[in-house]
């Protein structure tokens, strides 16, 4: 198993169960070098709101600094069971913030969980009293370490500081529709093939009737298709989940687009590869390739139908 780019214990707590409430997070390399410690107060709120909005502070740290895998280590078992699946989110006051964290999971691509002892969680946990009792902390390299491992965390952070976290614009999708689009690129993209409903629903731990009304409002706009009167993928452009006459061999995989335009999209996704497309008028190859990044080939591309009328009928345009 690859290690993670980084270890990140959290906490949460509340005086008073609700109360001043206030999170800490830690940073670690995964040989333990600590790279960030932070925290912040979040006013009134419940202990295990506390927890969420500390589990999303460090994923949103993660997110904006490119880490791909990402380890969280908890002492509450609460949030572990749920982020990993095995517990139902009930409260209603919890399930936008479980909403979001999943969607920060799917973004960042490989986010696992560990629940842990307390005593094992202790820096997290000082963070976290120093929020409740008003003191946040931003970006603090413990001090504690030896010159070395200081060294090595300042440099880490060096090497991820053009990666800035950026306020999101308001966006036409909910957390949970955003996780659902995500998962299905990142299916697409991985195995060739389109998601069913249910394995978009393990993926993203949300209920079977919201993914298909997250699959629905995202067919309403024009973010994917659907197979008539059904809830089944049938095109998320580029990529088609049908075989279709615009065959993508790429990375190992056969891919199908949905006309030649699409096929160029899915090696500019994938990387290197080639087109097996053919002429729809005298059958002649119409194919093309990506070689080290750069366009292989000759030829013309023509739009029989003009783009901005493609999704007046986008199954046979």
């Amino acid at each position: 198993m690859n290690p993670a780019d980084v270890v990140v214990f959290i906490d949460g707590g509340a005086r008073g169960n609700p109360g001043p409430a206030g999170y800490g997070v830690r940073v670690e390399q995964p040989d333990g070098t600590v790279v960030e410690e932070f925290s912040a107060s979040i006013g009134v709120a419940t202990n295990n709101v506390a927890e969420y909005r500390g589990l999303i502070a460090a994923l949103e740290w993660a997110k904006a600094h490119g880490c791909s895998h990402v380890h969280v280590r908890s002492d509450s078992k609460l949030l572990v069971e749920q982020m990993q699946g095995n517990y139902k989110v009930k409260h209603p006051g919890l399930q936008p913030l479980y909403a979001k964290a999943r969607l920060l999971v799917v973004e960042i691509g490989r986010v696992t969980f560990e629940h842990v002892a307390r005593a094992n969680n202790a820096h997290a946990d000082r963070l976290a009293n120093q929020a409740m009792d008003g003191v946040s902390r931003q970006s603090t390299v413990d001090s504690s370490q030896p010159d070395s491992n200081k060294k090595a965390a300042q440099g880490f952070l060096s090497a991820e500081a053009s990666a800035k976290a950026v306020s999101p614009a308001k966006h036409p999708f909910t957390d949970s529709e955003r996780a659902v689009r995500l998962f299905i690129y990142r299916h697409f993209v991985e195995t060739a093939n389109a998601p069913d409903l249910a394995a978009i629903a393990r993926a993203t731990a949300i209920a079977d009737h919201d993914v298909a009304a997250a699959l629905r409002k995202l067919a309403d706009q024009h973010a994917i298709v659907l197979a008539p009167a059904s809830v089944s993928i049938w095109m998320a452009h580029p990529f088609s989940a049908v075989p279709t006459p615009y065959r993508v061999d790429a990375s190992g995989r056969t891919y199908w687009a949905n006309c030649a335009w699409d096929a160029a999209g899915i090696l500019s996704l994938i990387g290197d590869g080639e087109t097996q497309t053919r002429c729809a008028d005298c059958g002649q190859p119409a194919g093309f390739g990506v070689q080290d990044g750069a366009l292989v080939g000759d030829g013309v591309v023509h739009f029989a139908v003009a783009p901005r009328r493609f999704w007046e009928n986008v199954a046979y345009t």
